[in-house]
């Protein structure tokens, strides 16, 4: 009995912390789906695809990737960037739903980890061909919700009150 006595009070404890902690905190999302891409998650993604590349015309071959560890740095930061930045489009009324937007705003967050991963250590080759992974993710996202574009956007309706992309 005196067993059971103890145990109330713990597990009360625990069933209220557990349920404060499921609330979570008070987001405020200041930013629009549209801001969020064109000031934080394109230029993140810039520093990405221009890391590694090669261009090569008639006259000559142009090869680059990061060397420096301020340039590895810039990717790293890019990549998570790009993560967080995903996290932050699952927010609120940026939300256009909750399967689709959801499950590709998962997308391009597991994509751009991969990338930081790469880019930890330090394999060129490999940020170079995930690149790819992570353009993919966007451009899925991009065909279904980007609104206001006469060759995007086909699901508006989804969430009529969310602003446009």
């Amino acid at each position: 009995m005196r067993t059971n006595l103890i145990l109330v009070p713990v597990v009360a404890l625990l069933v209220v912390g557990c349920s404060e902690e499921m609330s979570g905190p008070p987001f405020r999302p200041v930013a629009d789906v549209s801001q969020l891409m064109s000031r934080i998650l394109d230029p993140a993604a810039d520093l990405v695809w221009d890391a590694v590349g090669t261009v090569i015309t008639e006259d000559e071959y142009n090869e680059w990737q990061p060397e420096t560890d301020e340039e590895w740095a810039a990717v790293l930061n890019g990549a998570m960037t790009i993560a967080e930045g995903s996290n932050l489009l699952m927010i609120g009324e940026r939300a256009r739903d909750q399967d689709g937007w959801m499950e590709l705003s998962q997308n391009m967050a597991d994509a751009a980890m991969l990338i930081h991963d790469a880019a930890e250590a330090r394999d060129a080759d490999l940020v170079f061909e995930l690149g790819e992974t992570l353009y993919r993710t966007c451009d899925r996202c991009h065909n279904l919700y980007w609104v206001g574009d006469e060759d995007r956007g086909r699901v508006r309706d989804a969430n009529p009150e969310a602003p446009e992309l």
